[in-house]
C-alpha cells in the first residue's frame, strides 16, 4: 500500500512519498532493444522484479544492472507483447519497495488500456 507524509521545513510543508512514482514513454529503441531503462544508481533493488497491473496479474521481470543503471530485461518482452505496448504508450510505475512495482498503462490517446 502506498504511503506518504508531510514534513515542515524552511517554513514550507513538504510532501514526501514512501512509494515514489515515475513514468516511462515507450520509444522506438525500447521496442527494438527489448528492455526498459528503469533507474540510475539503483543498487538497492534485487532481481527479479515483480510488475503488477490493475487487473491483478503479476509478471516477473529480471533486472540487469550495468554502470549504476537498472534495466527491465528478461521477462520484459513478454510483458510488453502481452499488453501490446507500442511507440508512444505511457507507463506509470509506483515503486512499492522490495523490487515490486505497480504499473498502469496508457495508450497513445492517453486512455488507460483494458487489461486482457
Amino acid at each position: 500500500m502506498a504511503s506518504s507524509s508531510y514534513r515542515q521545513g524552511n517554513d514550507h510543508l513538504k510532501f514526501i512519498s514512501n512509494s515514489p512514482h515515475f513514468f516511462k514513454i515507450i520509444l522506438q529503441d525500447t521496442i527494438q532493444n527489448g528492455k526498459l531503462f528503469v533507474k540510475n544508481q539503483g543498487n538497492s533493488m534485487s532481481s527479479p522484479a515483480m510488475l503488477s497491473v490493475p487487473s491483478g496479474e503479476v509478471w516477473k521481470v529480471e533486472l540487469t544492472k550495468c554502470n549504476g543503471k537498472i534495466w527491465f530485461e528478461n521477462g520484459w518482452l513478454e510483458f510488453s507483447n502481452h499488453y501490446s505496448l507500442d511507440f508512444g504508450h505511457l507507463l506509470v510505475f509506483r515503486y512499492d519497495g522490495n523490487s515490486n512495482f505497480h504499473v498502469v498503462i496508457f495508450d497513445r490517446t492517453a486512455t488507460e488500456i483494458l487489461y486482457p
